[in-house]
């Protein structure tokens, strides 16, 4: 059954103010009636080839009613292409390093619909400047409206590890301010990741209390604003009853745990599996997963193991422990490709794992978690 869900007013005013908000909305409006170049299927222009450093600002508040047209558009010509539209709701990326013409190209050739994009901030950015915020999402919703969902300034190292709760404040204030419909992910208890670990960089050896002053700021935000956030934290034993407190404490919060079941020291996790998730999901209606996870052969170096857990490695496909479930409660679970700075050449390998897991639900289940749960969870409506 699917759950009630709080809803969330979204400002819609556009200010006219300055003259590139008239060429940003005058852009808007012309991609919303321009055809896809290739297809002829209404995917939306490719963007031009300008680095993102040159783009101009969206207005802000985000115009979602004027963007939420044009998704709508995007995800029906995907339909008719015979593919099942995807939304990739956590995935970050670096702008000097993202080349948009190519990968627009990517995303219509792989039926994803939408990319929930979070900016990251780098260590010399952040070093140099102190930043806590970065506005890039604006630039890259101008620049190509038809394919990015805007999400908030990523919650990773250095400017969430060092400064939290200051960090929270300046996300919170624009969050509400500039009408964005998503949190990033926030990283309360990360190991480095495989190329992390390879490269040496033992810095993204993240543990932040989920039950900490600044967990409880992010809860509490959520449950007042009605906004959806993403929480990376490692599946451990001893980091569960922190974290159903919290969901217990804050039941209005809207929580998308990123990564289901991927486990990267096993002897760390004895209690986690199917069931203790469909246990999660029943004492709390508030709990959401996103669907990033490594490939059946993926190992993570530290430990030698297997990482994601949902895979049957014996006979293929995906156990179907993990199937029933996720059939059972279909609208807590989102597609997710967890692309990042690092890794920005990495959508079609991640589409096609995505669509590897979905072939295994019922087909009704896999259009909800492609993309129907998602457009539920951040506008409160059907599609």
């Amino acid at each position: 059954m699917q759950p009630a869900r709080s809803a969330r007013s979204v400002s819609r005013r556009v200010s006219a103010a300055f003259p590139v908000v008239f060429l940003v909305v005058f852009a808007f409006s012309a991609a919303l009636c321009a055809p896809h170049a290739a297809s002829g299927q209404e995917f939306g222009p490719l963007p031009g080839d300008v680095g993102l450093d040159d783009a101009p600002l969206a207005p802000v508040p985000f115009d979602i009613s004027a963007l939420k047209a044009m998704w709508r558009k995007r995800i029906a010509a995907i339909k008719a292409s015979g593919q099942v539209p995807i939304i990739d709701v956590e995935s970050s990326y670096t702008p000097k390093k993202l080349d948009m013409p190519r990968f627009a190209r990517q995303m219509d050739d792989n039926g994803v619909a939408l990319v929930a994009f979070s900016p990251q901030i780098g260590k010399k950015e952040y070093e140099k400047h102190g930043t806590l915020w970065s506005d890039d999402v604006r630039r890259l919703v101008a620049a190509d409206p038809w394919r990015y969902l805007p999400v908030t300034t990523a919650g990773i190292y250095p400017a969430w590890t060092e400064e939290p709760e200051r960090f929270l404040d300046v996300t919170m204030k624009k969050a509400v301010e500039d009408g964005y419909p998503l949190l990033g992910e926030f990283e309360f208890r990360h190991y480095p990741s495989p190329r992390e670990y390879k490269r040496g960089e033992m810095f993204r050896d993240v543990n932040i209390p989920i039950d900490s002053p600044a967990g409880k700021t992010l809860f509490a935000f959520s449950e007042r604003t009605g906004l959806s956030f993403q929480i990376h934290y490692e599946i451990e034993d001893q980091l569960l009853p922190p974290l159903e407190k919290m969901l217990s404490a804050y039941p209005g919060a809207k929580v998308i745990w990123c990564h289901l079941a991927q486990i990267r020291f096993s002897d760390r996790a004895r209690d986690y599996g199917p069931q203790f998730v469909r246990k999660l999901i029943e004492n709390h209606p508030n709990i959401y997963f996103d669907l990033a996870f490594g490939t059946p052969d993926a190992k993570y170096p530290v430990s030698g193991e297997h990482q994601a857990h949902v895979w049957d490695r014996e006979n293929g496909g995906v156990k179907k422990e993990w199937v029933d479930l996720v059939s059972a409660y279909p609208w807590h679970f989102v597609a997710a490709f967890d692309i990042g700075g690092d890794r920005m050449d990495d959508l079609p390998e991640k589409a096609a794992n995505e669509r590897h897991f979905m072939a295994g639900l019922p087909p009704e289940v896999r259009e909800i978690v492609a993309y129907k749960s998602a457009w539920k969870l951040f506008f409160d409506e059907d599609i």
